[in-house]
């Protein structure tokens, strides 16, 4: 390895001087621009290094790797490495390389990178139409003063009546519920408290700032993006709100052997979630006209559809939530729960990662955190309420071996494995400019498979088409007419594993089965037939390899084709069921009640005591359990 001169004389530190070029001519090829966008150049790569270097440093060496090797694949095919080609014959390769067997993976990695980084740069995200958000002037309402930095807070021991660990979904819920009923509440949160003057909409530092990530390995390595700031995902979320479904519940009752979580018995905790976030459907104009491309190829077709309920009351549509809602329309429990629970005396330390639980004659009486610069603290309570989440929770526990007695934690983990689809409609759809997620087709919701509307800002959309070349710019050039969704389905078997965190990643194991594959391909295909049926004059199934689709002709032949688990493009955003709720403690870890077997004064309430999967976003189920366990966990304590 040598450091490399760029052309302006800047070096690149350690990247070594072929890498370096032949990183450079892959994000040339996978980018050349066209009159509407810009090409990638020198400054895509060295941010790209940046990216992938701040991630993991594991992360920058398997990128360097799959640099090397698609370098050294043109000479089979040229005689020549990748970065001494003509520009022309680079395009060639770029071309049939997304559909070979062997190299479409790795280009596909190395692509991904460059196309996420080079439509967030400010002067492309600019010629797109996107603008960075500048809030100036926030307001400074009273609970802020109970918001403090770890680091900053003047005491390194902190006494409580409980201390949750959390303020998602889960934690910020319980936490307002218990602090209603008069008891002293500290929220401990990893992550720091952003407001909407930090979410300016760019893609790289809203995943640098707001979001913790993971990998699964097995069969088709799969993303799982989730929150770590105040307010956890729901801070970050398309505010899409459903109540999970009466056959997941019933299922529920039935494997638990127990009425408790029956819908009529749920119902009162359903209500009380959505009439505090005020749940509702967003009106016809805020979504956009993609509501009415879905609701036109669904009444072609016969299937049901309709605008999904988000907690997100006056959302004008105008930013993309995923990366922070720049109006704080969004409810998210940073904005709702934290702050009702703040307004009476709740306390919340940002910026603390808890290291364990403390036990005193094997009861929990806190938790010990550190805080970014090292400093340690101790929270102290009568009762522990663990809501990190179904991966940071499990591997708590499994750390500082507590809790599993049953052998569970960190098991069952199911997913929700998810990929996109994109159809160029006649008319325009402007989706930057409406609600990311607004509407959906939900005919096929109980056979596991739900297609939602995901409208991406434009400095995502390189990211959500899997090409790269000329193919890549042909369907941004068509941006403007892009109506993209998300296709979910429900994990045929929750046979996912939380592990360990190692080098401060988790471990994290996860198959597809083939009922999961066959049920995507199915997804896909059925998305083509509303999407042609509303009028769609090209598709983009999100299937790594395959170019778009034109009519039906295309279509009955990709209905016969058969994919592997490695051909879709998946990501994960719902992690669920790693810390098992059951009535055995030989097959569970939290009894009905959310406490954990064996160890008193220790509740667990997030996604990780759903048993899930349940086929739609989670964030309302948790709440709802939340609010239930709230109830159970204040009998507990007394």
């Amino acid at each position: 390895m040598v450091a490399v001169a760029a052309s302006g004389g800047e070096s690149v530190g350690s990247v070594g001087s072929s890498e370096y070029r032949a990183g450079l001519a892959l994000a040339e090829a996978v980018i050349p621009g066209s009159s509407k966008i810009p090409p990638a150049d020198e400054a895509t790569y060295r941010r790209a290094l940046d990216v992938v270097r701040e991630f993991h440093p594991t992360a920058e060496k398997a990128f360097l790797v799959a640099v090397r090797a698609l370098d050294a694949a043109a000479v089979a095919f040229t005689g020549k490495p990748f970065h001494a080609l003509g520009t022309a014959r680079q395009g060639e390769l770029i071309a049939r390389w997304q559909s070979d067997p062997v190299l479409k993976t790795p280009l596909a990695v190395v692509s991904l990178i460059f196309r996420f980084v080079h439509f967030d740069r400010p002067e492309v995200y600019g010629t797109l139409g996107g603008k960075l958000n500048v809030v100036r002037n926030l307001e400074e309402p009273r609970w802020l003063a109970q918001v403090h930095s770890a680091d900053a807070y003047p005491d390194d021991d902190v006494e409580c009546e409980v201390v949750v660990v959390g303020t998602g979904a889960g934690g910020g819920v319980v936490g307002k519920e218990l602090a209603e009923r008069g008891y002293a509440v500290v929220y401990v949160e990893e992550g720091e408290h952003h407001r909407r003057d930090r979410f300016d909409g760019g893609a790289v530092e809203a995943h640098k700032r707001f979001y913790r990530g993971a990998f699964t390995v097995g069969n088709a390595p799969m993303p799982i993006f989730m929150g770590r700031l105040l307010g956890g995902s729901t801070a970050i979320n398309g505010g899409t709100s459903w109540r999970t479904p009466s056959w997941e519940l019933e299922r529920w009752c039935e494997e638990l052997g127990t009425d408790d979580f029956s819908p009529s018995a749920m119902r009162p905790y359903f209500e009380r979630v959505e009439s505090f976030l005020q749940i509702a459907p967003s009106p016809r104009d805020v979504i956009g006209p993609i509501a009415d491309f879905i609701a036109r190829g669904c009444d072609a077709l016969g299937w049901t559809h309709g605008a999904i309920a988000r907690n997100a009351p006056g959302c004008d549509g105008k930013g993309f939530c995923d990366f922070g809602c720049r109006t704080d329309a969004r409810k998210g429990t940073n904005l709702s729960y934290v702050p009702a629970a703040l307004g009476r005396g709740a306390m919340c330390l940002t910026g603390a990662r808890v290291e364990r639980v403390l036990l005193e004659g094997g009861r929990a009486v806190g938790v010990e955190v550190v805080t970014k610069t090292g400093r340690v603290l101790r929270v102290r309570g009568r009762a522990v309420v663990l809501s990190g989440g179904a991966l940071p929770t499990p591997l708590l526990l499994l750390k500082q071996g507590i809790g599993n007695a049953s052998g569970q934690v960190g098991r069952n983990l199911s997913l929700h494995p998810s990929t996109g689809f994109a159809a160029i409609a006649r008319e325009a759809i402007h989706g930057p400019a409406h609600v990311p997620q607004g509407y959906a087709c939900d005919q096929f919701l109980r056979d596991g498979i739900l297609m939602m509307a995901a409208q991406p800002d434009y400095n995502v959309s390189g990211v959500i088409f899997p090409y790269a070349g000329q193919r890549l710019m042909e369907a941004i050039d068509s941006i403007e007419h892009v109506a993209s969704f998300g296709l979910l389905i429900r994990d045929a078997r929750p046979g996912g594993r939380v592990w360990r965190e190692v080098g401060g990643l988790p471990v994290v194991t996860y198959s597809l089965e083939a009922e999961d594959v066959q049920r995507m391909h199915q997804a896909v295909v059925m998305a083509s037939e509303f999407a042609l049926a509303a009028g769609a004059r090209r598709v983009h199934p999100f299937v790594v390899g395959r170019g778009p689709l034109d009519g039906e002709r295309d279509l009955r032949a990709f209905r016969k084709e058969r994919f592997g688990p490695s051909d879709f493009v998946w990501t994960a955003y719902h992690p669920l069921g790693t810390c098992r709720i059951g009535r055995d403690p030989a097959t569970s870890v939290v009894d009905l009640d959310h406490a954990v077997h064996g160890v008193p004064g220790l509740f667990i309430v997030d996604g990780s005591t759903v048993r899930g999967p349940i086929g739609v976003n989670p964030q309302v189920t948790i709440m709802a359990t939340a609010t239930r366990a709230a109830e159970r966990i204040a009998a507990r304590v007394g």
